[in-house]
């Protein structure tokens, strides 16, 4: 994993320093984002809308991806925290072309599906079979046809050093 600390020379007070950390020193780290799209009930988004983000745990379509991410300890790992994810709430709209068989409404047919954007991230040096296999175990458990997941190219992410 490609680490690297930066401190700056001039930094103001800020919580670093409260920890007794380095003062204003980061910590930036290379990291892929893993991005999916997960349909869940009108219900469920409109809970999660309301700030009861315990209903993700009952919808049985979001508890699929819940065990992916669960069982997989390459996704979301902050070290002394792991599992690590974050959810939008939203909606997606289609329509079904011939020849698909959809888990939402039928052939010809325009349909909005409630819908979490969910974002985890993944070591930058996890090689190609490694982030197959995670892409792989995602797409068996998407209740979609054809899922919509994304795979950025590297980037840096940012935490306290």
């Amino acid at each position: 994993m490609a680490m690297t600390t930066i401190t700056p020379e001039a930094a103001g007070p800020d919580r670093g320093a409260a920890r007794g950390d380095a003062r204003g020193a980061v910590r930036r780290r290379t990291v892929r984002t893993i991005k999916v799209y997960w349909p869940v009930g009108a219900a469920t988004l409109a809970a999660c809308a309301g700030g009861d983000l315990d209903v993700l745990r009952s919808d049985e379509s979001f508890a699929s991806l819940l065990r992916v991410l669960e069982t997989s300890p390459e996704l979301g790992d902050f070290g002394v925290y792991g599992d690590v994810f974050e959810v939008a709430l939203g909606a997606e709209g289609f329509t079904v072309r011939p020849g698909a068989r959809p888990a939402l409404g039928s052939v010809g047919g325009r349909f909005l599906s409630s819908t979490l954007a969910v974002t985890t991230h993944i070591d930058a040096t996890a090689d190609d079979d490694e982030v197959a296999r995670i892409l792989a175990r995602l797409i068996d458990a998407h209740p979609w046809e054809i899922p919509v997941i994304e795979l950025s190219a590297p980037l840096d992410l940012v935490t306290p050093a």
